[in-house]
């Protein structure tokens, strides 16, 4: 069995991600910190409408793993640049 394989039959799909996506996505988290500090809620808007952008384009442009078989490998050069 396919160590993404599920025992019910489902499976799980894997995505690529590089590393503009994953500043999308922390400039996202970030925008909810920011969001928390602030009381008007126009400017809460404008934070939400712009996360969602971000979330919007970042699922978007998810691209599916070649090989669906095999789990991805990462480098620890990888992993040490994204480790925050």
């Amino acid at each position: 069995m396919s160590p993404i394989a599920k025992e019910n039959g489902e499976v799980n799909m894997l995505y690529t991600v590089d590393e503009g996506q994953l500043l999308r996505l922390w400039s996202v988290i970030s925008y909810f910190e920011n969001m928390r500090q602030i009381d008007d809620p126009v400017v809460q808007f404008e934070i939400l409408t712009n996360a969602q952008i971000l979330l919007t384009a970042f699922i978007l442009e998810l691209q599916p793993l070649k090989d669906q078989t095999r789990l991805p490998r990462t480098s620890a050069d990888w992993r040490a640049r994204f480790d925050a």
